[in-house]
């Protein structure tokens, strides 16, 4: 059983966070979500509010289309914005 755990795959919501060396309790003071609510969007048992997600992208230091990736949300054909 042990590893299974081992060898599962990190979520590409998890592997943002640990990519800015954060836990989640580190998360929950910064932007005031709690543990549990985090591990499951990261599990993909939950899905985040927009502002939410917006939280996370400014934390993270990533675009809204990378958070929306990592949270298993097609953005294909959504287009980039282009300063005029």
């Amino acid at each position: 059983m042990e590893e299974n755990s081992i060898n599962r795959e990190k979520s590409p919501l998890r592997q943002l966070r640990e990519n800015r060396s954060l836990t989640r309790p580190q998360v929950k003071q910064l932007i005031g979500v709690s543990e549990r609510r985090q591990a499951d969007w990261e599990s993909g048992k939950a899905m985040p509010s927009i502002e939410n997600i917006v939280a996370m992208a400014r934390l993270y230091k990533v675009s809204l289309k990378t958070m929306c990736r990592s949270l298993d949300i097609d953005v294909t054909g959504v287009p980039d914005d282009v300063l005029s």
